[in-house]
């Protein structure tokens, strides 16, 4: 993930008022700029007196664009100071920082100086007086699309041109838009132009391609400190998402920090060459890029790697054929291939195909089609009313996809993804130490404990440490999110970075400093609601007790008790796959009023109330009994604290699910294994995913036991073919699932 503060943010708001108000704005303002320009801080100022009385129900947003456009320079500033307040310590400085340096010089320039030359030395004052993550900031606002922004904004005079009167609401959108074009226009070519002189001054900034064995060429970015000469440690992000402002911008933290830094794309990206295919040739490839950066004039000889989600998979996948100069690796939220993506519990997801576009679809990065969510969420909908076929979402999508098609090729976990990173044995060779980081809602948690599983299992005594927490996907790679999905995380998990943790952890593999003090053991666990890190020597040492609920027949309300005892008999659940009337888009929060849109087609359970606060830590484990009429069927398992103040924690990741699992591949990933329709069959499922939260006395468990129905995820329509091949031809008669009594989920709790 890189550092990406959107300018939409700038365009947002919400508000409590009304905004059906109408201002006499005539519309020949629209057509000339200059009287546009002079006929703006009027209207601004008729807003902010017509907001008076409801002043503190106004976003800090509007509040400081209505500043800016009515001239009130001073207080632009003061509500830019507040607008910063929600963002992470070690980049804020670095956000709206155009808007600042235009309302200092704009507030502060007089006969005497030009507005150029203030702002040149406003803008470098303010550049070089800020750490290298805030200057990141800055560089990316140095890349937005001016005219972009004056395309929007053209089209708002467009719609407005006709009418002597605007409503309030369009009056602010037009003000913002005004702004974010203004001050954009006038900044951006002196920003670059300050950018560009200080990183001469400070940094050597290289670009190499690379020859790799098969002679294809990879480029590579390489980034050191001015005036160090000597021989330095290196390093090495290998980065699928190519992009030379970024990748240049990542690697100035570490140069600045006494490294070297290389960030290599991957093949196919940035340079003319071969096809792009995501993990195929990574671990092949990073092996030769560390061979030619440990024969580098600048280099030491030692590298060590570090990057998040796929970036985290290369790392891995380079210790597949370990080379001798790699010394270490910080996987983040890493992806398991084949484990965790595209498809978790062998069940193939619909974002498959859109991330395969943001990276294949041409040299760079697709940001622009990979950001439209309303596209893609259409897409998924529409292939999932029409009932086609799984491989048709390329064709739906009009794009048909070689990588797309070869992937589904591979249903099972099978050579194809166990060749692209180690692989049972390949761990046991493993012997460089490893820092693994993760959070309880990131998706990818399923693939980074994967690698941290298996590399423990195979080689028992690997340096190899865990840090994992109430972090998102993105919180675990970089600055950890005081409020996440609408759950405000306990302080001591947000109080840090996971990039200056990167640093502290190289320092003492590469330089030799005393070893991190946050790595007390090889697991570190922050367990929500205690404000506390807790420490542990396995991920089976998180929880040192276990609580067996069986999924009863008992009803209680509209739900089904989870009971210490087991029960007789089976709750009958019946799904119609012909039936795509369903197609709410599901939207993860913690913290809920209700689940009802979140489990359909589902069982839900419900504990007895919690009579103490309890610890629940580590991974559930689910032995489902069930018989079903057909051959298959993808099982999914969510679980909640329901908190006595009625409210819904959700437990687990981004997702919403615990566990979501093919029934006929829960015995072994590798090779399917379909199920007898009508015999009662035991389904044992301990690959979900793990948390650690206190929950409140008085609290209860809310399991929802169901199928796998929506547009995010393939269908299963059981008919023993190869799910990506089915359609709603296939769905014949509906699914019969009976769940039986005896089934039981088993809860991880840490008693002190």
């Amino acid at each position: 993930m890189k550092i990406r503060i959107s300018i939409s943010s700038l365009l947002l708001a919400s508000t409590l008022i009304s905004f059906s108000q109408n201002f006499y704005f005539p519309k020949k303002n629209y057509n000339d700029s200059t009287i546009l320009a002079k006929s703006l801080p009027k209207l601004a100022e008729q807003l902010q007196e017509s907001l008076t009385i409801s002043w503190t129900e106004v976003s800090m947003n509007t509040k400081m664009n209505l500043a800016l456009a009515a001239k009130q320079y001073e207080n632009a500033l003061i509500y830019l100071d507040s607008l910063r307040l929600p963002f992470n310590e070690d980049y804020k400085y670095g956000v709206f920082v155009p808007y600042e340096v235009y309302a200092k010089v704009q507030n502060n320039i007089d006969d005497n100086t030009t507005f150029k030359t203030l702002l040149e030395s406003q803008f470098t004052q303010t550049f070089t007086s800020i750490n290298v993550p805030s200057q990141e900031i800055i560089e990316s606002n140095a890349m937005v699309s001016v005219d972009g922004f004056k395309k929007s904004f053209e089209t708002i005079l467009e719609q407005r041109k006709a009418s002597d009167t605007i409503q309030m609401k369009e009056a602010i959108q037009l003000i913002r838009m005004f702004n974010v074009y203004n001050v954009f226009k006038e900044t951006v070519p002196t920003l670059k132009s300050v950018i560009e002189t200080y990183s001469q001054k400070t940094y050597t900034i290289e670009t190499a391609n690379i020859k790799v064995r098969d002679s294809s060429k990879l480029r590579a970015h390489i980034v050191r400190k001015k005036n160090r000469e000597e021989k330095r440690p290196t390093v090495f992000i290998f980065n699928i998402y190519a992009d030379s402002i970024r990748d240049i911008g990542r690697a100035k933290f570490y140069a600045n920090k006494n490294y070297n830094c290389v960030v290599a794309n991957t093949r196919g990206k940035s340079i003319e060459g071969k096809e792009i295919s995501p993990f195929e040739y990574d671990g092949k490839d990073a092996h030769d890029i560390i061979d030619w950066i440990s024969k580098q004039n600048w280099s030491n000889g030692e590298v060590g790697m570090v990057g998040g989600s796929y970036l985290g998979f290369g790392q891995w996948a380079a210790t597949k054929q370990l080379h001798p100069a790699l010394k270490t690796i910080m996987p983040q939220v890493a992806v398991g291939p084949g484990i965790d993506y595209p498809m978790n519990g062998n069940v193939f997801m619909s974002y498959m195909l859109r991330w395969i576009n943001y990276v294949t679809s041409n040299r760079t990065t697709d940001y622009k089609d990979f950001s439209n969510v309303i596209k893609w969420n259409s897409i998924y909908k529409k292939w999932y009313e029409n009932g086609a076929s799984f491989r048709s979402l390329d064709s739906i999508e009009g794009r048909p996809n070689t990588v797309f098609q070869r992937w589904l090729d591979h249903p099972s976990y099978d050579s194809f993804w166990q060749d692209m990173v180690p692989y049972k044995a390949d761990f046991s060779r493993i012997d460089i130490p490893v820092l693994t980081t993760t959070g309880y809602f990131d998706d990818d948690q399923m693939g980074a404990l994967y690698y941290y599983k298996q590399h423990h299992k195979h080689n028992p005594d690997a340096e190899h440490y865990l840090i994992i927490g109430p972090y998102s996907h993105g919180g675990a790679q970089l600055y950890p999110e005081k409020e996440v999905y609408g759950y405000k995380a306990d302080s001591v998990a947000t109080s840090f970075n996971f990039r200056n943790r990167s640093v502290e952890w190289f320092d003492h593999i590469l330089k030799g400093t005393p070893q991190p003090s946050f790595l007390k053991d090889k697991v570190n666990f922050q367990v929500m609601g205690t404000n506390t890190w807790y420490h542990s020597n396995s991920l089976s040492e998180m929880s040192n007790d276990t609580l067996t609920l069986y999924f009863s027949t008992t009803k209680l309300g509209a739900n089904y008790t989870l009971s210490p005892n087991k029960s007789a008999g089976y709750i009958e659940q019946k799904v119609d796959f012909k039936d795509r009337s369903d197609t709410v888009n599901f939207k993860f929060e913690v913290l809920k009023d209700s689940i009802t849109s979140d489990i359909p087609n589902s069982v839900s359970y419900v504990s007895e109330p919690f009579e103490k606060p309890t610890i629940i830590s580590g991974s559930f484990i689910n032995s489902i009994k069930a018989s079903i009429n057909k051959q298959d069927v993808d099982i999914v398992i969510k679980i909640y604290e329901l908190m006595p103040n009625g409210k819904y924690f959700s437990l687990f990741s981004a997702s919403g699910f615990s566990t979501l699992q093919r029934a006929s591949y829960a015995m072994d990933r590798t090779q399917r294994q379909l199920l007898q329709p009508e015999k009662k069959e035991t389904i044992n499922i301990s690959t979900s995913y793990i948390t650690s939260k206190q929950v409140d006395k008085g609290s209860r468990l809310v399991v929802a036991l169901g199928i796998n129905k929506n547009p995010n995820w393939q269908i299963n329509y059981g008919t023993g073919k190869d799910v990506s091949d089915e359609t709603i031809a296939d769905a014949n008669e509906p699914l019969i699932v009976k769940w039986y009594g005896d089934s039981f989920i088993k809860i991880p709790i840490l008693k002190e």
